[in-house]
């Protein structure tokens, strides 16, 4: 049974992207738009991983974390955090927040790839 994951980029090419890439490796994809999107996709699957955008409207990538680790039954589903800031502060508030791990974009398949396969095996 292939591993299911939720997507929520509010950017239609990367979002693309991400899907594509996974799903050719053979996971289950659902995708969101944003982070309220991504709240209410949650109780729809049983998720073995999530994958946030940062910068996103309505609710922001660290914000859905943030209530997924501490408000959810979701919470210990692991979460890759993406973004294109290069700072360090974004990095830093997702891994107090309980962030499983973070790729900066732009990224290429394998990283996107080696970070999931990390997270759900």
């Amino acid at each position: 049974m292939s591993k299911k994951i939720l997507s929520a980029e509010d950017s239609p090419a990367t979002q693309k992207f991400i899907s594509f890439t996974l799903k050719y490796k053979g996971y289950e994809v659902t995708t969101a738009n944003d982070g309220i999107e991504a709240l209410e996709k949650l109780p729809e699957e049983n998720f073995d991983l999530i994958i946030l955008d940062i910068m996103m409207p309505r609710m922001n990538g660290l914000e859905v974390l943030q209530e997924i680790k501490t408000n959810t039954p979701y919470k210990n589903v692991p979460i890759i955090m993406l973004t294109s800031e290069k700072g360090d502060s974004d990095r830093q508030r997702a891994m107090e927040l309980g962030a499983t791990n973070f790729l900066t974009k732009p990224f290429q398949p394998p990283e996107l790839l080696e970070a999931v396969e990390k997270a759900i095996g």
